[in-house]
């Protein structure tokens, strides 16, 4: 498994814009996979979405998430962001009890506030314990 063990490197860059998707894709479902198994995951961030706090390349450790009580605005967590269902590391910028769900809803966005989409803690998988850069 490459999550955790090449970290001197961004194995999702590549000159072909979709293949780098795909390859980010497959690296998403690795992390997810550790997350969900309960171990804390280190990788190699790609983008700049969350700059100056994580910037492209960093290596960034997150630590598994699973009750709502765990997360708060703010903080950066890796998550399966609906409606669409893509996964992001991105910022909590809101935290709202939805009276609909009877559960804790939360609106995740890039550093400059641009809203990506929400998700509920069955989405949310990890949350940024250390940035190393």
């Amino acid at each position: 498994m490459r999550v955790g063990t090449d970290l001197d490197t961004d194995w999702t860059l590549h000159a072909d814009w979709a293949e780098e998707q795909r390859l980010r894709e497959e690296r998403n479902l690795l992390i997810k996979q550790q997350l969900d198994a309960g171990q804390t995951v280190a990788y190699r961030s790609s983008g700049w979405s969350l700059f100056p706090r994580v910037r492209s390349n960093d290596i960034c450790c997150y630590l598994p998430v699973r009750f709502p009580e765990q997360v708060e605005e703010d903080d950066i967590v890796f998550c399966q962001v609906q409606p669409e269902g893509y996964f992001y590391a991105h910022l909590v910028k809101e935290k709202k009890w939805d009276h609909d769900r009877h559960a804790w809803k939360f609106l995740v966005s890039n550093l400059e506030g641009r809203i990506n989409g929400h998700c509920y803690i069955e989405h949310m998988v990890g949350k940024l314990l250390q940035v190393l850069h």
